[in-house]
Order: C-alpha cells, then structure tokens, then sequence
C-alpha cells in the first residue's frame, strides 16, 4: 500500500511537471526542427536533386524564408530568418522519418514538441524498466529532469531527436534480440552519433561467447539498417542520397563551433589547437579501455554498456550541443544500481543540469559549460567503468524458487 501511496504521488508530480513544461516550452520556436520540416518536404522535387548541395540549401532557403513572409506565422518567420540558409546534415532517414508532420509549421511544431516530450518520458521509463528501477523512483527522477534539467529543456527548445534516440534505446534494451538489433539499426541509420552503442555490445557478446543472441541481434541489425536505408531511398528517388549525405556529414565533423554557440564538447580547446585528429585519438583511447573491461569481465550490464558507448562519443565528438546531455540519462540510470554509485550518478545530473549550480551561486553558467559538464563526463564514464568490473547486480534476474510444500 505504501508504496502505490508513492507511485501514485510521483505520478502526480510528473503530470505536473509536464503541465510546467508544456506550458513554458509550447511556443518555443524550432532552430533545428525547421530544417527537418523543409527536408521532408522536398522528396520527389524534380529541382532538387541533391538536398545535400550547398547551393541547392541556399536556394531552397531562399525559397522557404519567403514562403513564410506570405504566412501569419511569427514563429515560422522567425525560424525561417535563423535559418535562411538550411543547413542539412542529418541522414536521410531521419528526413524521412518526418514526412508525416502537416505542412503546416505552427501545428508540424506543436505535433514535434509533444513528440519529443512523450519520447523522453518513454525513453526514460523503458530504461528504468531494464535496470530494474523501483516506477515511483524513476518517475520522481523523470519529474526533476523535466523542470530542471537544463539538456532536455534545449532538445525540445530547439526540436532536436536525442529524446528520440533515447526512446528507440530504451526499446532496444528491453526487447528479445532480433528485434533489438533491428532496433539498434534503425537507430544508427537515424543519426550514427550511436553507433559504438552495438558495436560494444556485440563485443559484449563475444566475451561471454553469447553467439546466439549475438547472431540474432547482428541479424536484426541488418533488417534495420535495410529498412532505413530502402526507406530514404524510395523516398528520395535514389540510393545515391546516402553517398550525398556521407560526404556532407564528413564535413561537419571537422566544424569546430565555439563555446558561445555552445558547444561544449571537453576537449574543444585541443581541437582548435590541434585539428580533429585529437577527437579519434580520444575514441579510440576510451573504447580500448572500455573493450579490455568487457573482455575481463564476467557480468555485462547492457544498460551501462550503451551508457559508456554514449560516454565515448560526448568526451571525444568534435561538435557536443547541449541537447544531447539527453543521452546521458542511461548511464545514469545504469549506475543507480548501488547506492554509492547512483549517489554520484545524481551529482553528475545535477551538475549537467546547470541550473542547480545557478540557484547557488545565482550566477549563469553559460558560456562556461564545460566545466560543470566535463568533469560529470569523467566521473560517469570512472563510476560506469568500475562498475563494469564489479557489477552491482547480476544483469539476469535468477528465477523464483518454487516454495516448499
């Protein structure tokens, strides 16, 4: 009784969490959702034949900003003057993803911010669910990230897909192994940022000799990844849309934006020194860390493993918004496990967070993030990677013994 008493109050501080959020985010203008509403909108387009063309992004920007001057529509000109160049870079399945959003950008922007705000949610509750979490627990946590969690508040300001991401993770980890790694596949295709997230588990998988599930999910992975990349094909008219975007996305991993248009990647400073080469070396540091601990060890937690995956990407990836801090939710998650852990796990979130630093010392963080966020990066990825070694609990929960007679 006691505890639906609290499942039931934590349910509550959650509707009203979401009334706050909606209430203070739903005219909130979309930088990066307009470009994902004028690229799902130009498939099948005989003048378009490389949305991926810089001088074909001028022009359809050019096209799109005055198509908003004939509208009522404040928001839409507001985000179509910030964005009178569009720049594309996401994959093509992620535009395509998007077609079913209305023409109309008032309504296509509403129907996103309560896309994102249900992804979030969901994400965040399948993941609790796959470690284990107590509901009245990860809703309470659900209900401060929501009011004060500073990276979700800019993934849904902007309209970004890491809530996304995080839905489709959470659904990867707690379903049977194809349809895992179909899942897996489909997220990759949708933005690669994740891609170290199946290949550690697969390593994962080789270390225990798990060949079955690890053939299965390798199978599933394939069916995902040929769906998403049908899916753009057919949309767009051509496979040569994928090869169009690689070349396109190259490029933007060697942007290197500055702390005042907040990027707060940790090592910024080496790569303005030293050029992009600094962030592979890095990957490629952390993930051999991260591989000899999973080739030690005898229990593997998938959860953390995702986690630690996601890790890598934000201590190394040239370009860090503050929006993906979103993807941080799972190792946190993961390492609420054991009381020691999880303790630091939430001093992490709270750093990453932001604002609780500002309410006591009621000065602005920005443009100085990275020094909240980098040393919460290097605790995570030290706890998640003791934990590792030494699980908190075993990641296969033992059957119920049958009660004696």
């Amino acid at each position: 009784m006691k505890r639906a008493i609290v499942t039931a109050l934590a349910a509550l501080a959650v509707i009203y969490a979401v009334r706050v959020t909606w209430k203070k985010h739903e005219r909130a203008a979309g930088l990066d959702f307009y470009i994902y509403f004028v690229n799902a909108q130009l498939a099948g387009r005989a003048d378009v034949e490389n949305i991926y063309d810089r001088d074909v992004q001028a022009r359809i920007g050019e096209e799109y900003y005055e198509r908003a001057q004939r509208t009522g529509s404040e928001i839409r000109k507001y985000d179509a003057q910030r964005r009178r160049f569009v720049d594309s870079v996401s994959s093509p399945f992620l535009y395509t993803t998007l077609r079913w959003v209305s023409r109309d950008y008032e309504r296509a922007l509403l129907q996103y911010h309560a896309l994102v705000l249900f992804a979030f949610i969901a994400g965040t509750l399948l993941i609790a669910r796959a470690v284990r979490m107590p509901m009245w627990r990860a809703l309470l946590l659900i209900a401060a990230l929501l009011l004060w969690y500073r990276g979700f508040e800019a993934d849904l300001r902007v309209g970004n897909v890491n809530s996304l991401q995080l839905l489709m993770l959470g659904a990867a980890l707690v379903s049977p192994p194809v349809l895992a790694g179909a899942v897996a596949g489909l997220l990759v295709a949708f933005k690669p940022n994740l891609i170290l997230v199946p290949l550690l588990l697969a390593l994962a998988r080789i270390a225990t000799r798990d060949w079955r599930r690890l053939r299965l999910e390798v199978l599933g992975g394939f069916m995902g990844g040929a769906i998403a990349f049908v899916a753009a094909a057919v949309n767009y008219g051509t496979p040569r849309v994928w090869l169009q975007w690689l070349s396109r996305a190259n490029e933007f991993y060697h942007r290197l934006p500055t702390r005042m248009e907040r990027n707060v990647t940790p090592a910024l400073a080496l790569f303005h020194e030293y050029g992009a080469w600094v962030s592979y070396t890095i990957a490629l540091v952390l993930t051999v860390i991260v591989g000899l601990v999973l080739m030690r060890a005898k229990q593997h937690d998938d959860v953390l493993i995702a986690g630690l995956a996601i890790l890598i990407y934000l201590l190394s990836a040239t370009v860090v918004w503050l929006h993906y801090m979103v993807l941080v939710v799972p190792v946190a998650l993961a390492l609420m496990r054991s009381r020691f852990t999880g303790a630091l796990a939430l001093l992490a979130l709270a750093a990453i967070a932001e604002e609780p630093f500002e309410w006591l010392t009621r000065t602005g963080i920005y443009p100085h993030d990275a020094k909240l966020i980098a040393p919460a990066f290097v605790l995570l990825f030290a706890c998640a990677i003791g934990r590792s070694i030494r699980p908190a609990s075993p990641t296969v929960e033992p059957r119920p013994e049958r009660a004696a007679a």
